[in-house]
C-alpha cells in the first residue's frame, strides 16, 4: 500500500513538473520582454532575446518548455489509452521537444551579421516545433472525443489547434513589412502552452483517482 502512494505521489509530481515548467518558461521570456530596449515582444521573437542583455536566459527557458514537454509525454502515455493517435500524438510532442533542445545550439541571426546557413537551421527547427506540437494536438483531438475520461476536453483542444494555426500564420506567412512575429509567435506559444498546463491538471487528477495504475 506504501508503495503504491509512493508511486502515486511521484506520478502527480511529474505532472505539476510540467506546469512549473512552462510558468517558469513565460516568467523568463516576460521578464526578458520587459528589461530588454528595442522594438518589444510585438517585433521581436523570442528567439532573438538571446541577442539582448541576459539572453543565456532565453536559452534556459527553451530548455525549460523541453523538460515540460518530456515530463507531460511521460504522464499522458500513461493515461491515455495505446491507440495509434495517442501514440503517435506523444511522438510529435517529442519532436518538438528535441526541437526546443536544439534551438539554443543554433541561435536565430544575430543584428549585423550574415549567417544564412545558422538562420536557415533555426527557421527550420521553430516550423518543425510548430507543425509537430499542432499536428499533436489534432490527434489528441480526435482521441480525446473517442475517450469517456477525456471528452470533456476535445472542444478545447480542437480550440487550441485552431487558435495555434491562427497564430502560426500571423508569426510566419505574413509580410515581414506589417512587423508582428514576435506578437504571433509569443501568442502561439500562449495558446500551446497553456493546453499543456490544463491538459496536465487533468493528468494529475487522473493519477489521484487511479491509485492502482498509479
Amino acid at each position: 500500500m506504501k508503495k503504491v502512494l509512493f508511486k502515486k505521489k511521484i506520478w502527480c509530481l511529474v505532472g505539476l513538473v510540467s506546469i512549473v515548467a512552462m510558468a517558469l518558461f513565460f516568467g523568463i521570456i516576460l521578464a526578458l520582454d520587459i528589461t530588454q530596449l528595442g522594438s518589444g515582444p510585438v517585433i521581436k521573437t523570442v528567439s532573438d532575446l538571446v541577442h539582448g542583455s541576459n539572453g543565456w536566459l532565453q536559452n534556459l527557458a527553451f530548455n525549460l518548455a523541453a523538460l515540460g514537454l518530456s515530463t507531460f509525454i511521460l504522464k499522458l502515455r500513461f493515461f491515455t489509452r495505446r491507440r495509434p493517435d495517442s501514440v503517435a500524438a506523444s511522438s510529435l510532442f517529442g519532436v518538438a521537444g528535441a526541437g526546443f533542445l536544439l534551438l539554443p545550439a543554433f541561435p536565430s541571426q544575430p543584428p549585423g551579421l550574415d549567417l544564412p546557413l545558422q538562420a536557415a537551421i533555426h527557421n527550420s527547427l521553430a516550423g518543425i516545433i510548430s507543425g509537430s506540437f499542432i499536428l499533436g494536438c489534432i490527434l489528441l483531438a480526435i482521441h480525446f472525443k473517442k475517450d469517456p475520461r477525456w471528452k470533456s476536453l476535445w472542444i478545447y483542444t480542437a480550440a487550441t489547434v485552431l487558435m495555434c494555426l491562427a497564430f502560426a500564420m500571423l508569426w510566419a506567412l505574413l509580410p515581414r513589412e506589417l512587423q508582428m512575429e514576435g506578437l504571433g509567435e509569443r501568442l502561439l506559444l500562449a495558446s500551446g502552452f497553456t493546453w499543456v498546463a490544463v491538459v496536465s491538471v487533468k493528468l494529475i487528477k487522473l493519477c489521484r483517482q487511479t491509485p492502482v495504475s498509479c
